[in-house]
């Protein structure tokens, strides 16, 4: 692997170009990510002749592009095509999802995959490939961790992540996006003490630092992130040489907390980056004009229709098993899914060792979910709650275990096929994956139809059911 440029010891150089063209349409932004990398010197500048280059986008989730939470598929094809007109022998979009879901089903659904096959390029799908275990050394916080072959075979890294907020940092954003190369099964067990988690990922950055960051700021996201942001039209695309910096001044941008994103701070004591934003330049659209106040995402358990309690533990339940389940609950709020579950009653959802004096009339009042192993025995081993173990708990198990143990597996999955499958569509229609994709999908307008239809009728009859019992009650 030859070591990614660093970029300038003393200045991190941010290049910001703007698209008019709301429907994002290709040639559109094509020009506007290459006037975007050219205010760094071109893509030239980065990739050379017969090198291997990987994009990294961030999917983490089935949302398209223009929902606010993942890269834009056609930002990937400009850069794809960027990177081989400079001359790399192979480019790849490389990829892990989030715990609930299949990278290679996620990127299908987003019309990544689509896009792949559009501009002609490879796919890995790093929870699929052979993995090794690297040591970083001694003096590492995180000496040895499992690492994807694939990363030690690339040249250059463009890190390429969606502009949208986080409820735990200000911004889900380049450094952020690198936790995509941890190993799913070791990435959680760093959640369990939460710096690992951290230090981990700078330390991924350190190794394959991204040599070009492309932020996707056109369909940017506030609000609920990283998984349920609410879009709004930005219509930018932020370049940088430097990932730290680039998360910064996309931070400034949003009128948020800058100077409290702890994975950039993390990844500059790595020596990744440059956090001071009197030591980025700014060049092409100037900086006051990119500007917009963004609502940032509210990390209270309040905002929910159900009863939360959260103790103390290990610092995985909070960052850890009640980060995951907030990520989940944000899209059930977002989607009116809280409706179902409240269907038998009030619901209790008690994470950690935490004291709950009204415990016997809560079990009362609708089904009571107790998570993580650190929870007080005296709660999670009574037969009358439901319990799911782990520490943390993934979020595939929140979503599968959990809803199926609260009696409501019968009615989720296939409103979780249907609602999969409604994305795709809707996506391969608007010609997010490329125009190949857009024009297979109409002439198989049909079929598609047909099997949304065929998913949703068990869906329907259910729900009819129920407000015909409701009525008779």
């Amino acid at each position: 692997m030859t070591p990614a440029p660093t970029g300038s010891t003393n200045k991190a150089i941010i290049g910001i170009a703007k698209i008019y063209d709301r429907s994002m349409h290709q040639d559109s932004v094509d020009r506007a990510v290459k006037e975007a990398v050219d205010h760094l010197g071109g893509i030239e500048q980065f990739v050379k002749k017969g090198q291997i280059v990987a994009l990294k986008p961030n999917q983490t989730l089935f949302k398209l592009d223009t929902d606010g939470s993942t890269t834009s598929p056609r930002m990937l094809i400009s850069l794809a095509r960027m990177c081989k007109d400079a001359g790399a022998r192979e480019v790849w979009i490389i990829e892990a999802a989030g715990h609930a879901q299949s990278t290679r089903m996620v990127m299908g659904i987003t019309g990544v995959t689509a896009a792949a096959k559009e501009a002609d390029v490879h796919v890995a799908y790093l929870e699929e490939v052979a993995h090794k275990v690297v040591d970083f050394g001694e003096d590492a916080p995180v000496r040895y961790m499992p690492v994807a072959d694939i990363l030690d075979r690339i040249d250059v890294f463009i890190d390429c992540p969606k502009a949208k907020t986080h409820f735990v940092d200000p911004i889900s954003g380049a450094c952020k996006n690198w936790v995509g190369l941890m190993q799913m099964s070791f990435r959680l067990s760093t959640q369990k003490d939460v710096d690992p988690y951290y230090q981990g990922t700078a330390q991924l950055l350190k190794r394959y630092r991204p040599a070009l960051t492309v932020f996707d700021g056109m369909v940017a996201g506030e609000g609920q992130g990283p998984g349920s942001n609410d879009p709004f039209w930005w219509g930018f695309i932020i370049a940088a040489d430097d990932p730290v910096a680039a998360d910064v001044t996309v931070a400034r941008l949003f009128s948020l907390d800058w100077w409290n994103i702890r994975m950039a701070r993390e990844a500059e004591k790595m020596g990744v980056g440059i956090y001071d934003p009197d030591k980025t330049e700014i060049r092409g659209v100037p900086f006051e004009d990119a500007v917009v106040r963004v609502r940032p995402a509210d990390p209270s358990v309040h905002r929910y229709p159900v009863r939360v309690l959260v103790g103390s533990g290990s610092g995985g339940v909070i960052e850890g098993t009640l980060g995951h389940w907030k990520t989940i609950a944000d899209a059930w709020l977002a989607n009116d899914v809280w409706k179902m579950f409240l269907v038998r009653g009030k619901p209790t959802f008690m994470f950690g060792a935490v004291e709950d004096p009204l415990f016997e009339e809560h079990l009362k009042e609708g089904p009571y979910v107790v998570l993580d192993d650190s929870a007080l025995d005296k709660y999670k081993y009574d037969p009358r709650v439901i319990f799911i173990p782990g520490s943390p708990v993934p979020q595939s198990y929140i979503q599968h275990e959990m809803v199926e143990k609260m009696g409501f597996g019968m009615l989720y999955e296939p409103g979780m096929k249907l609602y999969q499958t409604g994305a795709a569509l809707k996506g391969r229609i608007s010609g997010v994956a490329g125009g190949k994709a857009q024009k297979n999908t109409l002439l198989k307008g049909i079929a598609a139809t047909t099997a949304v239809a065929a998913v949703a009728l068990p869906v329907i009859t259910y729900l009819r059911g129920r407000e015909n019992d409701e009525e008779k009650e």
